[in-house]
């Protein structure tokens, strides 16, 4: 059995990088998403966008090893939501996402990223569908802790 979660029509808005994915580790910058979140954090001070309990990464896929991925750090917002200047979006389609949680410190994700993509979408029976790839975290947990959780958010239909 595999939990979905739905997610209604709205966007990210935050930071954004170009990264190439963590299954291309030749071309993969450790450093890059921790980076975009700094970014986001340092322009949102003082926002609302600051203020959530829950912080949204995500993902436009390449389809390509050789092309970079978008990477968005931010928080989600309603469609009525007007993005302030200097801040980057991403649209998220309403749709169900297969979700895939990592437990542990977020330096050791790559093994979850290799679970839900190679093994729990193929096991779930579902099929993949164009839409941003989300990942879900909580503001009050430390993601460097043992017992850190985050939510790795596949779209599905």
């Amino acid at each position: 059995m595999f939990d979905t979660i739905h997610m209604k029509h709205g966007f990210v808005v935050g930071a954004q990088t170009s990264i190439f994915t963590i299954f291309n580790p030749e071309k993969y910058d450790m450093a890059a998403i921790p980076a975009v979140w700094q970014d986001f954090f340092s322009k949102a001070t003082g926002t609302d966008l600051a203020e959530s309990d829950t912080f949204y990464g995500a993902s436009i896929p390449s389809m390509s090893r050789d092309t970079p991925m978008e990477y968005f750090a931010g928080t989600l917002v309603d469609l009525n939501f007007k993005i302030p200047e200097g801040f980057a979006s991403v649209e998220i389609p309403e749709g169900d996402y297969l979700k895939v949680i990592h437990t542990g410190p977020i330096s050791d994700i790559a093994a979850t990223y290799q679970r839900a993509y190679m093994e729990a979408i193929t096991a779930s029976g579902k099929e993949m569908r164009p839409a941003p790839h989300l990942e879900i975290y909580s503001s009050k947990k430390d993601p460097m802790e043992a017992d850190y959780e985050m939510v790795i958010c596949i779209p599905i239909k």
